[in-house]
């Protein structure tokens, strides 16, 4: 394990810092759509299901402190079944890696350079998360501490500043059009960006007090869903249900609607901002990928291997041919079917249950042992 440490603080701030600006940006869109003027019941859900599965992420890393998933997965799995877990989060950090830069390239070409070819924002970002993931986890965390604030006020003021414009009654019937099935539905594009903090993973390792992770982690991801579920109740609440389910990106669209005084024409200010929630979540990945793979192969050098992986995930974000497939299709046919079930529910699910079960024979054979010497003595 790396001398490198990170505080419980500096989690916080990496783990809602990455969530907030994509899953705003892209997520309040679909959630609309199914579950109309109660999206902000879906994304309640979403919000429950993050909380909960940074819970199980803590309380694994507590169990076996100073490790990452690349060794603890085998130690409670097994060889052969650890190690094709493992296999399935690297196979999970490259390809979202690659669709974060996609849709990254897509969303700036199709907002603020729209003769620019798709490649140059996705290098642009790459270059910056290779240097700062080269730099290290600690460097990663100072920078989220620094960002945190700041990608949190961009989106705090534009929601200020738009209250007077807010029309409580698009937001209601409650659940008078929905029932719990279409509201889980709903919740779940929400929760499949949610579920990011799956990096916890392989940041957890790096806490200098390990137990200071559960604090920082639960209340990253409190705060990210938080944030989205307000984003998602005021987008419906001034533009009605109907209207924000069409729009590509509704909360852009919220930001330009502001008109407070002299504070006009804002989206420049927050697209800013959204990049650099965009540029610690691709560094995170980045990071995640590159450590993780080169742990797993034995490489000790796990630096060497960012220029390993940088360029594969360039290559892979070349794939999607354009926003459809990189943030309708992908979403619809990997992260929600695949992704959320599997790499979010299942496998921590099965890492937890089965590292505690485990743990506490581990526990009672050492009792034992130690009566039985006892007795001797």
């Amino acid at each position: 394990m790396s001398k490198e440490k990170i505080s419980g603080n500096q989690i916080f701030w990496m783990i809602s810092t990455m969530q907030i600006g994509m899953t705003i940006l892209l997520t309040i869109n679909p959630t609309v759509a199914i579950a109309k003027q109660d999206a902000w019941i879906s994304i309640l859900l979403s919000s429950m299901f993050s909380v909960g599965l940074a819970y199980i992420l803590t309380r694994i890393s507590m169990m076996y402190p100073n490790e990452s998933l690349i060794t603890y997965a085998p130690k409670i799995m097994g060889k052969i079944l650890g190690h094709f877990i493992i296999l399935l989060y690297v196979l999970y950090w490259f390809t979202v890696l690659a669709i974060i830069l996609r849709q990254y390239g897509d969303f700036m070409i199709g907002t603020i350079l729209p003769l620019t070819p798709v490649i140059i924002p996705i290098v642009g970002m790459i270059i910056v998360a290779v240097y700062v993931s080269f730099a290290g986890i600690e460097v990663l965390a100072r920078c989220s501490e620094v960002l945190g604030p700041l990608i949190l006020l961009g989106i705090m003021v534009p929601l200020l500043l738009n209250m007077s414009q807010v029309q409580v009654h698009n937001l209601v019937p409650v659940m008078a059009d929905n029932n719990l099935l279409v509201l889980v539905k709903g919740a779940l594009p929400t929760a499949s960006f949610l579920g990011d903090n799956i990096l916890l993973m392989m940041i957890l390792p790096f806490l200098s007090h390990p137990r200071d992770g559960v604090k920082g982690a639960v209340l990253g991801s409190v705060v990210a869903g938080l944030f989205t579920l307000l984003s998602a109740m005021q987008c419906v609440a001034i533009f009605g249900y109907s209207t924000a389910s069409r729009q590509t990106y509704p909360f852009l669209n919220l930001v330009r609607f502001v008109s407070f005084g002299f504070l006009q024409n804002l989206d420049s200010i927050v697209v800013a901002i959204w990049i650099m929630g965009i540029f610690i979540k691709v560094s995170l990945y980045l990071f995640a990928a590159s450590y993780g793979t080169s742990q797993w192969l034995g490489i000790k050098r796990w630096r060497i291997f960012i220029f390993i992986a940088a360029p594969i995930a360039i290559v892979l974000s070349m794939i999607p041919r354009d926003f459809v497939d990189s943030s309708i299709l992908f979403p619809k046919l990997v992260a929600v079917p695949f992704n959320l079930p599997v790499n979010f529910i299942l496998l921590p699910l099965l890492l937890w249950i089965v590292g505690s079960i485990r743990n506490r024979k581990k526990k009672s054979g050492e009792q034992q042992r130690n009566s039985k010497e006892q007795e001797v003595s």
